[in-house]
């Protein structure tokens, strides 16, 4: 059986890229394919705060007749051409179509050869094909393929309990765009309803953010240039109703009621937003059930089972490329 191998970040900070990753490799095996998961520059490091039932490889020792490898965008100019000089057949997985473009002026090259002549793309949203077509208009649009993650069902199962299980509580992430949320925290603490707070979710495991999002009524969200950002997703099958950025392709999910989009930067549309949202809920004017069957057409969408149909089509691509 050949094998995939996917190559993965060593950051055990939360990071919804790194746990697709993980998740993929892991549907992969399910559906009964030879599929690894690598840290590369730290082989026998591994992601502590999400559950994962992968394999490792502790080296990169390769055969062209065997084995494909897939590679995150950030590494793209860098492990493309070092497989392609081995004969390797070789993937790029691009979640965020953003950070497909080069660093470094003198590494253009590299990438735009790693992405032409790479056996596959994957990607993550149509924001993100767009965006990766755009950087690399010499990229045969036959070799992409869409691909797509999974929210864990506790997140549902959380928000389906409805209104009784929630608090008067807006939650956020300050990691992204810290100088943006804490302008919002700043002005929004000021301005709340009676008995309303703001909880940071920060460096938590998978298990105690889904308890902190079912536990609340609001999630901002500061997403920024993204392909398919989990957190406001998450936030959303969990029942909240979701104010903030788009990080522009979120903009596929983002939908009434659940979803209220803010421009990139405008604190006081963010603000004012967020008090009125908590408003609404006092008055009954935004009732959280009204959310509910938006959250479980998100979950149904964003579902394992949708997620392992999209890898068994990829599945079947990566063996064809052994044809």
């Amino acid at each position: 059986m050949r094998r995939i191998i996917f190559l993965c970040p060593e950051d055990n900070a939360p990071t919804g890229g790194i746990k697709v990753i993980y998740r993929h490799a892991e549907v992969l095996s399910s559906l009964g394919a030879d599929a690894f998961l690598l840290h590369p520059f730290n082989p026998g490091f591994r992601c502590t705060w999400f559950e994962a039932d992968v394999r490792y490889l502790d080296s990169l020792s390769l055969s062209a007749e065997m084995d494909f490898v897939i590679i995150p965008e950030i590494w793209a100019g860098d492990f493309g051409p070092q497989c392609k000089s081995m004969g390797v057949r070789y993937g790029i997985f691009v979640q965020n179509g953003y950070m497909s473009m080069p660093i470094k002026q003198d590494s253009v090259w590299a990438a735009t050869a790693a992405y032409t002549q790479a056996d596959l793309v994957l990607v993550i949203s149509d924001d993100t094909a767009e965006i990766t077509k755009l950087n690399y208009p010499l990229l045969d649009p036959s070799r992409i393929v869409r691909v797509q993650y999974s929210v864990h069902p506790r997140f549902l199962s959380i928000g389906a309990a409805g209104a009784a299980s929630k608090s008067r509580t807006i939650t956020y992430m300050p990691r992204k765009l810290p100088d943006h949320s804490s302008r919002v925290f700043f002005a929004l603490q000021q301005h709340l309803p009676p008995d309303w707070k703001l909880v940071s979710i920060h460096d938590v495991d998978e298990q105690t953010c889904a308890a902190m999002l079912g536990a609340s009524r609001i999630f901002l969200a500061f997403s920024h240039f993204e392909g398919l950002p989990l957190p406001p997703l998450e936030a959303a099958i969990a029942g909240n109703f979701v104010i903030g950025y788009t990080g522009q392709g979120a903009r596929e999910y983002w939908i009434k009621p659940n979803f209220q989009e803010i421009h990139q930067g405008n604190i006081i549309g963010f603000v004012n937003a967020a008090r009125q949202a908590a408003l609404d809920m006092e008055t009954g004017t935004l009732p959280l059930p009204s959310l509910l069957d938006g959250a479980a057409f998100l979950a149904e969408r964003f579902s394992p089972a949708a997620e392992a149909a999209s890898l068994k089509h990829l599945l079947s691509r990566l063996t064809a490329c052994f044809g």
